[in-house]
Protein backbone atom coordinates (compact mmCIF):
# COMPACT_ATOMS: atom_id res chain seq x y z
CA UNK A 1 0.00 0.00 0.00
CA UNK A 2 1.10 3.43 -0.87
CA UNK A 3 -1.88 5.50 0.87
CA UNK A 4 -4.33 4.83 3.77
CA UNK A 5 -7.49 5.21 2.51
CA UNK A 6 -9.29 7.71 5.15
CA UNK A 7 -13.47 8.55 5.35
CA UNK A 8 -15.21 10.96 7.08
CA UNK A 9 -19.07 9.91 7.11
CA UNK A 10 -20.20 13.84 7.15
CA UNK A 11 -23.59 12.38 9.01
CA UNK A 12 -26.59 14.30 9.12
CA UNK A 13 -27.37 13.21 12.70
CA UNK A 14 -31.36 12.76 13.03
CA UNK A 15 -32.17 14.12 16.89
CA UNK A 16 -33.64 11.16 18.84
CA UNK A 17 -33.32 8.74 16.10
CA UNK A 18 -31.32 6.36 17.23
CA UNK A 19 -32.68 3.89 14.39
CA UNK A 20 -32.42 6.04 11.31
CA UNK A 21 -29.01 7.16 12.31
CA UNK A 22 -27.76 3.64 12.71
CA UNK A 23 -29.18 2.63 9.14
CA UNK A 24 -27.35 5.43 7.61
CA UNK A 25 -24.39 4.53 9.42
CA UNK A 26 -24.22 1.25 8.26
CA UNK A 27 -25.42 1.99 4.61
CA UNK A 28 -22.15 4.88 4.59
CA UNK A 29 -19.53 2.52 6.04
CA UNK A 30 -20.17 0.12 3.45
CA UNK A 31 -19.94 2.39 0.81
CA UNK A 32 -17.12 4.23 2.16
CA UNK A 33 -15.42 0.50 1.95
CA UNK A 34 -16.46 -0.07 -1.40
CA UNK A 35 -14.58 3.18 -2.02
CA UNK A 36 -11.57 1.47 -0.76
CA UNK A 37 -11.50 3.13 2.74
CA UNK A 38 -9.55 1.64 5.22
CA UNK A 39 -10.69 3.61 8.30
CA UNK A 40 -13.97 5.09 8.67
CA UNK A 41 -14.90 8.08 11.04
CA UNK A 42 -17.97 9.03 12.27
CA UNK A 43 -19.26 12.57 14.14
CA UNK A 44 -19.90 12.70 17.59
CA UNK A 45 -22.90 11.54 19.16
CA UNK A 46 -24.09 10.06 15.44
CA UNK A 47 -25.89 7.89 16.94
CA UNK A 48 -28.92 9.37 19.08
CA UNK A 49 -28.47 13.42 18.02
CA UNK A 50 -26.41 16.16 20.26
CA UNK A 51 -28.14 18.30 22.60
CA UNK A 52 -30.21 16.88 26.00
CA UNK A 53 -31.33 18.48 28.59
CA UNK A 54 -30.46 15.96 31.83
CA UNK A 55 -29.12 12.25 31.96
CA UNK A 56 -32.57 11.11 32.19
CA UNK A 57 -33.53 12.22 29.18
CA UNK A 58 -30.07 10.91 27.55
CA UNK A 59 -30.11 7.67 29.08
CA UNK A 60 -32.45 5.91 27.20
CA UNK A 61 -30.75 6.32 23.66
CA UNK A 62 -27.45 5.41 25.55
CA UNK A 63 -25.32 2.70 24.18
CA UNK A 64 -24.05 -0.33 26.51
CA UNK A 65 -21.72 -3.14 25.10
CA UNK A 66 -23.75 -5.32 23.03
CA UNK A 67 -26.18 -2.68 22.50
CA UNK A 68 -28.36 -2.32 19.20
CA UNK A 69 -25.46 0.50 17.25
CA UNK A 70 -22.69 -1.59 19.07
CA UNK A 71 -23.41 -4.78 17.53
CA UNK A 72 -24.12 -3.44 14.33
CA UNK A 73 -21.38 -1.19 13.97
CA UNK A 74 -18.58 -3.84 15.36
CA UNK A 75 -20.47 -6.62 12.37
CA UNK A 76 -20.28 -3.72 9.83
CA UNK A 77 -16.57 -3.43 10.35
CA UNK A 78 -16.05 -7.01 10.16
CA UNK A 79 -18.03 -7.28 7.05
CA UNK A 80 -16.13 -4.71 5.50
CA UNK A 81 -12.40 -4.94 6.78
CA UNK A 82 -12.19 -1.74 8.11
CA UNK A 83 -11.70 0.18 11.01
CA UNK A 84 -14.82 2.16 12.46
CA UNK A 85 -14.51 5.26 14.86
CA UNK A 86 -18.24 6.10 15.78
CA UNK A 87 -19.12 8.78 18.44
CA UNK A 88 -21.94 7.57 20.76
CA UNK A 89 -23.41 8.18 24.01
CA UNK A 90 -22.54 5.02 26.72
CA UNK A 91 -24.28 4.15 29.35
CA UNK A 92 -22.56 2.58 32.11
CA UNK A 93 -25.45 -0.33 33.55
CA UNK A 94 -23.78 -0.88 36.70
CA UNK A 95 -24.06 2.52 37.99
CA UNK A 96 -26.26 4.56 35.11
CA UNK A 97 -23.38 6.86 34.71
CA UNK A 98 -23.68 8.38 31.17
CA UNK A 99 -20.59 9.09 28.96
CA UNK A 100 -19.76 10.95 25.65
CA UNK A 101 -17.33 7.83 24.31
CA UNK A 102 -15.75 6.91 20.50
CA UNK A 103 -15.88 3.22 19.74
CA UNK A 104 -13.22 2.09 17.55
CA UNK A 105 -14.18 -1.48 15.96
CA UNK A 106 -11.02 -3.27 14.17
CA UNK A 107 -11.45 -5.18 10.98
CA UNK A 108 -12.19 -8.30 12.89
CA UNK A 109 -15.52 -6.74 14.65
CA UNK A 110 -13.75 -6.40 17.99
CA UNK A 111 -13.13 -2.92 20.28
CA UNK A 112 -10.05 -2.56 19.14
CA UNK A 113 -10.28 1.27 21.12
CA UNK A 114 -12.87 3.62 23.90
CA UNK A 115 -12.39 6.63 24.24
CA UNK A 116 -14.63 8.93 27.09
CA UNK A 117 -15.21 13.16 26.22
CA UNK A 118 -12.95 14.68 29.23
CA UNK A 119 -14.71 17.68 28.46
CA UNK A 120 -18.03 16.64 29.22
CA UNK A 121 -21.56 17.66 28.82
CA UNK A 122 -22.45 19.47 31.99
CA UNK A 123 -26.26 18.66 31.79
CA UNK A 124 -25.88 14.80 31.68
CA UNK A 125 -22.21 13.74 31.02
CA UNK A 126 -19.64 12.46 33.30
CA UNK A 127 -15.58 12.96 32.17
CA UNK A 128 -13.45 10.40 31.21
CA UNK A 129 -10.83 10.22 32.91
CA UNK A 130 -7.09 11.68 32.30
CA UNK A 131 -5.03 8.68 31.93
CA UNK A 132 -6.97 6.85 29.98
CA UNK A 133 -5.03 5.42 26.61
CA UNK A 134 -7.25 7.13 23.86
CA UNK A 135 -4.95 5.65 21.51
CA UNK A 136 -4.67 1.83 19.35
CA UNK A 137 -2.76 0.56 16.80
CA UNK A 138 -2.95 -0.30 13.04
CA UNK A 139 -1.06 -2.13 10.18
CA UNK A 140 -0.56 1.67 9.33
CA UNK A 141 0.54 3.58 12.69
CA UNK A 142 -0.67 4.31 15.63
CA UNK A 143 -4.46 6.24 15.75
CA UNK A 144 -5.69 8.83 18.71
CA UNK A 145 -8.72 9.63 19.04
CA UNK A 146 -9.88 12.82 21.13
CA UNK A 147 -13.73 13.80 20.61
CA UNK A 148 -14.72 17.55 19.58
CA UNK A 149 -13.80 20.31 21.89
CA UNK A 150 -10.75 17.95 23.40
CA UNK A 151 -9.40 19.10 21.06
CA UNK A 152 -10.14 23.15 21.58
CA UNK A 153 -7.03 23.02 24.72
CA UNK A 154 -3.47 22.22 23.61
CA UNK A 155 -2.27 20.14 26.35
CA UNK A 156 -4.91 16.85 25.50
CA UNK A 157 -3.46 16.01 21.63
CA UNK A 158 0.02 17.05 22.50
CA UNK A 159 -0.37 14.12 25.18
CA UNK A 160 -2.05 11.84 22.44
CA UNK A 161 1.14 12.72 20.25
CA UNK A 162 3.86 11.69 22.98
CA UNK A 163 1.28 8.24 23.43
CA UNK A 164 2.34 7.66 19.81
CA UNK A 165 -0.49 8.49 17.71
CA UNK A 166 0.74 9.99 14.40
CA UNK A 167 -2.99 10.70 13.27
CA UNK A 168 -5.40 12.33 15.31
CA UNK A 169 -9.21 11.40 14.52
CA UNK A 170 -11.82 13.78 16.21
CA UNK A 171 -15.53 12.97 16.25
CA UNK A 172 -17.15 16.08 16.57
CA UNK A 173 -20.20 18.57 16.82
CA UNK A 174 -18.61 22.05 15.82
CA UNK A 175 -21.14 24.18 14.28
CA UNK A 176 -19.88 26.89 12.44
CA UNK A 177 -20.60 29.98 14.69
CA UNK A 178 -17.76 32.42 16.42
CA UNK A 179 -14.42 30.65 16.53
CA UNK A 180 -13.33 28.80 13.15
CA UNK A 181 -12.80 24.98 14.01
CA UNK A 182 -10.99 24.85 11.03
CA UNK A 183 -8.13 27.15 12.92
CA UNK A 184 -7.94 24.89 16.15
CA UNK A 185 -7.49 21.55 14.04
CA UNK A 186 -4.74 23.11 11.97
CA UNK A 187 -2.93 24.38 15.11
CA UNK A 188 -3.01 20.57 16.59
CA UNK A 189 -1.45 19.09 13.44
CA UNK A 190 1.03 21.62 12.88
CA UNK A 191 2.28 21.78 16.57
CA UNK A 192 2.18 17.97 16.50
CA UNK A 193 3.69 17.31 13.70
CA UNK A 194 0.55 14.50 13.02
CA UNK A 195 -1.97 14.04 10.94
CA UNK A 196 -5.35 15.14 12.19
CA UNK A 197 -8.82 14.33 10.79
CA UNK A 198 -12.15 15.71 12.28
CA UNK A 199 -15.16 14.22 11.16
CA UNK A 200 -18.04 16.74 11.89
CA UNK A 201 -21.78 16.41 11.22
CA UNK A 202 -24.57 17.93 9.32
CA UNK A 203 -28.14 18.97 9.71
CA UNK A 204 -30.22 20.67 12.72
CA UNK A 205 -29.98 19.45 15.80
CA UNK A 206 -32.61 20.40 18.65
CA UNK A 207 -30.32 24.19 19.38
CA UNK A 208 -27.63 23.69 16.42
CA UNK A 209 -27.46 24.06 13.05
CA UNK A 210 -24.63 21.88 11.89
CA UNK A 211 -25.36 22.18 8.07
CA UNK A 212 -22.70 24.94 7.36
CA UNK A 213 -20.18 22.82 9.92
CA UNK A 214 -16.77 21.97 8.44
CA UNK A 215 -15.09 18.31 8.05
CA UNK A 216 -11.77 18.26 7.27
CA UNK A 217 -8.04 16.86 7.25
CA UNK A 218 -4.52 18.52 7.52
CA UNK A 219 -1.16 17.15 7.44
CA UNK A 220 1.84 17.25 10.20
CA UNK A 221 2.49 20.67 8.61
CA UNK A 222 -1.07 22.00 9.26
CA UNK A 223 -1.68 22.20 5.22
CA UNK A 224 -5.18 21.08 4.20
CA UNK A 225 -5.52 17.97 2.52
CA UNK A 226 -9.86 18.26 2.75
CA UNK A 227 -11.70 20.56 4.25
CA UNK A 228 -15.74 19.53 2.83
CA UNK A 229 -19.31 20.70 3.93
CA UNK A 230 -22.54 19.90 2.91
CA UNK A 231 -26.52 20.25 3.92
CA UNK A 232 -26.60 16.77 3.94
CA UNK A 233 -24.89 13.04 4.24
CA UNK A 234 -21.80 13.08 2.47
CA UNK A 235 -18.29 10.46 2.21
CA UNK A 236 -15.54 12.43 2.00
CA UNK A 237 -12.25 10.67 1.40
CA UNK A 238 -8.44 11.63 1.37
CA UNK A 239 -5.45 9.49 1.03
CA UNK A 240 -3.00 9.54 3.13
CA UNK A 241 0.87 9.20 2.04
CA UNK A 242 2.79 6.06 3.18
CA UNK A 243 6.48 5.42 3.53
CA UNK A 244 8.26 2.84 2.42
CA UNK A 245 7.93 1.03 5.31
CA UNK A 246 3.85 1.14 4.67
CA UNK A 247 3.19 3.41 8.08
CA UNK A 248 2.51 7.11 8.07
CA UNK A 249 5.86 9.14 8.49
CA UNK A 250 6.73 9.53 12.25
CA UNK A 251 9.66 11.97 11.51
CA UNK A 252 7.70 15.33 12.13
CA UNK A 253 5.82 14.26 15.59
CA UNK A 254 9.09 12.67 16.75
CA UNK A 255 10.85 16.07 15.83
CA UNK A 256 8.35 18.39 17.38
CA UNK A 257 8.45 16.45 20.43
CA UNK A 258 12.30 16.21 20.43
CA UNK A 259 12.55 20.15 20.50
CA UNK A 260 10.34 19.89 23.95
CA UNK A 261 11.96 20.48 27.62
CA UNK A 262 9.98 19.32 30.16
CA UNK A 263 11.74 20.49 33.22
CA UNK A 264 10.16 24.38 31.70
CA UNK A 265 7.11 22.91 32.09
CA UNK A 266 6.45 21.98 35.40
CA UNK A 267 3.67 24.24 36.43
CA UNK A 268 1.73 23.64 34.12
CA UNK A 269 0.27 21.30 36.79
CA UNK A 270 -0.35 23.87 39.05
CA UNK A 271 -3.67 23.83 40.58
CA UNK A 272 -5.58 27.36 40.33
CA UNK A 273 -9.03 26.25 40.05
CA UNK A 274 -10.13 27.14 43.69
CA UNK A 275 -8.38 30.90 43.80
CA UNK A 276 -11.06 33.30 42.62
CA UNK A 277 -9.26 36.34 42.46
CA UNK A 278 -5.79 35.65 40.79
CA UNK A 279 -4.18 39.38 40.96
CA UNK A 280 -4.12 39.14 44.88
CA UNK A 281 -3.04 35.39 45.23
CA UNK A 282 -0.04 35.48 42.79
CA UNK A 283 0.56 39.65 43.49
CA UNK A 284 0.43 40.90 40.31
CA UNK A 285 -0.62 44.13 38.97
CA UNK A 286 -3.84 45.73 39.62
CA UNK A 287 -5.14 45.35 36.53
CA UNK A 288 -6.08 48.16 33.99
CA UNK A 289 -5.88 48.75 30.32
CA UNK A 290 -2.09 48.46 28.63
CA UNK A 291 -2.34 50.14 25.17
CA UNK A 292 0.06 47.59 23.60
CA UNK A 293 2.14 48.55 20.34
CA UNK A 294 4.29 46.90 17.59
CA UNK A 295 6.57 49.16 15.04
CA UNK A 296 8.26 47.23 12.44
CA UNK A 297 10.71 49.46 10.61
CA UNK A 298 11.08 49.91 6.88
CA UNK A 299 14.11 48.00 5.15
CA UNK A 300 17.34 50.07 5.86
CA UNK A 301 15.63 52.08 8.74
CA UNK A 302 16.92 51.86 12.12
CA UNK A 303 14.28 50.77 14.53
CA UNK A 304 15.17 53.63 17.17
CA UNK A 305 14.50 55.64 14.09
CA UNK A 306 10.76 54.28 13.69
CA UNK A 307 10.06 54.16 16.86
CA UNK A 308 10.02 58.37 17.12
CA UNK A 309 8.65 58.39 13.89
CA UNK A 310 5.63 56.14 14.88
CA UNK A 311 5.13 57.74 18.88
CA UNK A 312 5.41 61.45 16.68
CA UNK A 313 2.81 60.50 13.99
CA UNK A 314 0.18 59.02 16.14
CA UNK A 315 0.37 61.73 19.18
CA UNK A 316 1.33 58.80 21.68
CA UNK A 317 1.74 60.32 24.96
CA UNK A 318 1.45 57.72 28.21
CA UNK A 319 0.78 54.57 30.26
CA UNK A 320 1.70 52.35 27.07
CA UNK A 321 4.65 49.69 25.73
CA UNK A 322 5.98 49.62 22.09
CA UNK A 323 8.06 46.48 20.80
CA UNK A 324 10.45 46.97 18.67
CA UNK A 325 12.27 44.37 16.18
CA UNK A 326 15.60 42.81 17.19
CA UNK A 327 18.75 44.75 16.12
CA UNK A 328 22.39 44.99 17.32
CA UNK A 329 23.12 47.37 20.18
CA UNK A 330 24.89 50.61 20.55
CA UNK A 331 25.24 52.97 23.12
CA UNK A 332 23.87 55.26 21.30
CA UNK A 333 20.52 53.40 20.16
CA UNK A 334 20.14 52.99 23.70
CA UNK A 335 20.21 56.76 24.26
CA UNK A 336 17.87 57.69 21.37
CA UNK A 337 14.96 54.98 22.54
CA UNK A 338 15.71 56.27 26.14
CA UNK A 339 14.58 59.82 25.09
CA UNK A 340 12.31 58.69 23.24
CA UNK A 341 10.71 56.75 26.39
CA UNK A 342 10.78 59.92 28.64
CA UNK A 343 9.67 62.10 25.58
CA UNK A 344 6.12 60.27 24.92
CA UNK A 345 5.77 58.64 28.35
CA UNK A 346 5.95 54.89 26.60
CA UNK A 347 7.65 52.13 28.00
CA UNK A 348 9.82 50.27 24.89
CA UNK A 349 10.49 46.68 25.05
CA UNK A 350 13.31 44.89 22.40
CA UNK A 351 15.73 42.29 21.90
CA UNK A 352 19.49 43.18 21.34
CA UNK A 353 22.83 41.48 20.64
CA UNK A 354 25.28 42.86 22.13
CA UNK A 355 29.03 40.71 21.67
CA UNK A 356 27.37 37.68 20.50
CA UNK A 357 25.09 37.62 23.68
CA UNK A 358 21.13 38.37 23.29
CA UNK A 359 19.25 40.52 25.67
CA UNK A 360 16.06 41.78 26.31
CA UNK A 361 15.71 45.38 27.73
CA UNK A 362 12.86 47.34 28.80
CA UNK A 363 13.33 51.44 28.92
CA UNK A 364 10.70 53.05 31.24
CA UNK A 365 10.24 56.79 31.35
CA UNK A 366 11.88 58.05 34.36
CA UNK A 367 13.83 54.77 35.19
CA UNK A 368 16.73 53.10 34.47
CA UNK A 369 16.85 50.80 31.83
CA UNK A 370 16.32 47.06 32.58
CA UNK A 371 17.79 43.88 31.45
CA UNK A 372 17.59 40.02 30.87
CA UNK A 373 19.37 37.46 29.49
CA UNK A 374 17.29 36.36 26.41
CA UNK A 375 17.93 32.57 26.57
CA UNK A 376 17.35 30.57 22.79
CA UNK A 377 15.11 27.45 22.55
CA UNK A 378 16.06 24.52 23.44
CA UNK A 379 17.53 26.26 26.15
CA UNK A 380 20.22 25.14 28.86
CA UNK A 381 19.09 23.78 32.39
CA UNK A 382 19.82 27.08 33.78
CA UNK A 383 18.12 29.13 31.88
CA UNK A 384 14.87 31.27 32.84
CA UNK A 385 12.24 32.74 31.05
CA UNK A 386 11.54 36.38 31.96
CA UNK A 387 8.84 37.37 33.84
CA UNK A 388 8.44 40.94 34.31
CA UNK A 389 5.42 43.01 35.86
CA UNK A 390 5.15 46.58 33.80
CA UNK A 391 2.12 49.14 34.58
CA UNK A 392 -1.03 46.57 34.83
CA UNK A 393 0.34 43.28 33.55
CA UNK A 394 2.67 40.57 33.71
CA UNK A 395 4.72 39.96 31.00
CA UNK A 396 6.22 36.81 29.81
CA UNK A 397 9.48 37.23 27.83
CA UNK A 398 10.76 34.07 25.54
CA UNK A 399 11.63 33.17 21.88
CA UNK A 400 8.45 32.02 19.86
CA UNK A 401 10.09 28.29 19.16
CA UNK A 402 9.20 27.85 23.80
CA UNK A 403 5.71 29.24 23.09
CA UNK A 404 5.22 26.78 20.17
CA UNK A 405 4.91 24.45 22.67
CA UNK A 406 1.31 24.49 24.34
CA UNK A 407 2.72 23.54 27.46
CA UNK A 408 4.57 26.57 27.95
CA UNK A 409 1.64 28.98 27.16
CA UNK A 410 -0.38 26.65 30.11
CA UNK A 411 3.28 27.24 31.99
CA UNK A 412 3.26 31.69 31.44
CA UNK A 413 -0.55 31.49 32.39
CA UNK A 414 -0.54 29.51 35.69
CA UNK A 415 2.27 32.25 36.47
CA UNK A 416 -0.28 34.48 36.14
CA UNK A 417 1.43 36.30 33.04
CA UNK A 418 -1.57 38.22 31.04
CA UNK A 419 0.69 38.64 27.83
CA UNK A 420 3.79 36.55 26.28
CA UNK A 421 5.81 38.86 23.91
CA UNK A 422 7.87 37.15 21.52
CA UNK A 423 10.73 39.55 19.83
CA UNK A 424 12.33 37.77 16.57
CA UNK A 425 13.74 37.50 13.27
CA UNK A 426 10.70 36.60 11.28
CA UNK A 427 7.38 36.20 11.54
CA UNK A 428 5.45 32.92 9.85
CA UNK A 429 2.09 32.66 8.73
CA UNK A 430 2.23 29.59 10.97
CA UNK A 431 3.75 31.83 14.12
CA UNK A 432 0.96 34.23 13.43
CA UNK A 433 -2.03 30.98 13.53
CA UNK A 434 -0.07 29.57 16.70
CA UNK A 435 -0.09 33.36 18.53
CA UNK A 436 -3.53 33.23 17.60
CA UNK A 437 -4.05 29.63 19.26
CA UNK A 438 -2.26 30.58 22.46
CA UNK A 439 -5.00 32.78 23.36
CA UNK A 440 -7.16 29.51 24.19
CA UNK A 441 -4.74 29.21 27.27
CA UNK A 442 -5.55 32.36 28.73
CA UNK A 443 -2.70 34.08 27.58
CA UNK A 444 -2.42 37.30 25.06
CA UNK A 445 0.35 36.98 22.45
CA UNK A 446 2.45 39.83 20.94
CA UNK A 447 5.36 39.24 18.52
CA UNK A 448 7.42 41.78 16.51
CA UNK A 449 10.19 40.98 13.93
CA UNK A 450 11.88 42.37 11.23
CA UNK A 451 9.27 40.97 8.79
CA UNK A 452 6.24 42.18 10.52
CA UNK A 453 4.21 41.78 13.54
CA UNK A 454 1.11 41.00 15.69
CA UNK A 455 -0.96 41.12 18.22
CA UNK A 456 -3.55 38.54 19.45
CA UNK A 457 -5.93 39.67 22.65
CA UNK A 458 -8.15 36.62 24.29
CA UNK A 459 -11.16 35.89 22.99
CA UNK A 460 -14.68 36.54 24.39
CA UNK A 461 -16.75 33.37 24.83
CA UNK A 462 -16.30 30.92 21.68
CA UNK A 463 -15.95 33.90 19.34
CA UNK A 464 -12.20 34.24 17.58
CA UNK A 465 -9.46 36.02 19.39
CA UNK A 466 -8.96 39.64 18.36
CA UNK A 467 -5.72 40.01 15.63
CA UNK A 468 -3.86 43.00 14.65
CA UNK A 469 -1.17 42.80 12.30
CA UNK A 470 1.57 44.79 10.81
CA UNK A 471 3.98 44.78 7.59
CA UNK A 472 7.29 46.48 7.41
CA UNK A 473 7.16 50.43 7.55
CA UNK A 474 3.84 49.73 9.71
CA UNK A 475 2.70 49.43 13.02
CA UNK A 476 -0.29 47.62 14.94
CA UNK A 477 -1.91 47.95 18.22
CA UNK A 478 -4.42 46.47 20.76
CA UNK A 479 -5.79 47.85 24.10
CA UNK A 480 -4.79 44.96 26.59
CA UNK A 481 -7.91 44.84 28.94
CA UNK A 482 -5.90 42.70 32.10
CA UNK A 483 -9.25 42.27 34.01
CA UNK A 484 -9.87 39.80 30.99
CA UNK A 485 -6.58 37.54 30.89
CA UNK A 486 -7.13 37.46 34.69
CA UNK A 487 -10.18 35.28 34.36
CA UNK A 488 -8.65 32.59 33.72
CA UNK A 489 -10.48 28.95 33.40
CA UNK A 490 -7.67 26.00 33.35
CA UNK A 491 -8.07 22.74 31.63
CA UNK A 492 -6.75 20.36 33.98
CA UNK A 493 -8.21 17.35 33.98
CA UNK A 494 -5.51 15.93 31.43
CA UNK A 495 -2.32 13.42 32.00
CA UNK A 496 0.26 15.41 33.75
CA UNK A 497 2.71 13.14 34.99
CA UNK A 498 2.64 12.16 30.70
CA UNK A 499 3.32 15.78 29.53
CA UNK A 500 6.17 16.46 32.30
CA UNK A 501 8.18 13.26 31.62
CA UNK A 502 10.54 13.04 28.93
CA UNK A 503 8.54 10.57 26.53
CA UNK A 504 8.93 11.59 22.96
CA UNK A 505 11.88 12.87 23.52
CA UNK A 506 14.06 10.23 22.95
Amino acid sequence: MKTLNLSLIHLNVRYKQPDENRRSLLRLVSEAAKQGANIVVAPEMAVSGYSFDNRDEIAPLAEFENGPAWSALADSARKNGVYACVGMAEIDPETGIVYNSAFVFGPEGDLVGKYRKINAEARWGCSGGPGQDNTFETPWGRVGVLICSDVYPGLMPRATALRGADLLLAPSNWPMSGLDPKEIWRARALENGIYLAACNRTGVDKIMDCRKAPSCVYDPCGKPLLEGQHDDSRIFAVKLPLGPDGRLDRSFRMGRLADRRPRHFRDCCLNLQMIRDLTTFLQLPEPDVLDLSCVVSEDGQHPADALEKHLSENEAKGNGLVLLPPFDFSEAAAEKIGRTADSYEMGVLTRTNENGHRSYRLFEPGKKMRQWPAPTWPSGNGDVFPVVDYGPARLFLAPFAALAHPEMAVVAAKRGCDLALCIEDGLSPEQRLLAGVRTVENLAAAVCSCEGAGIWSSQEGHQRWGESLANPGDACHAALDTNRTRAKKFQDNVDFPLLLSNRGTL
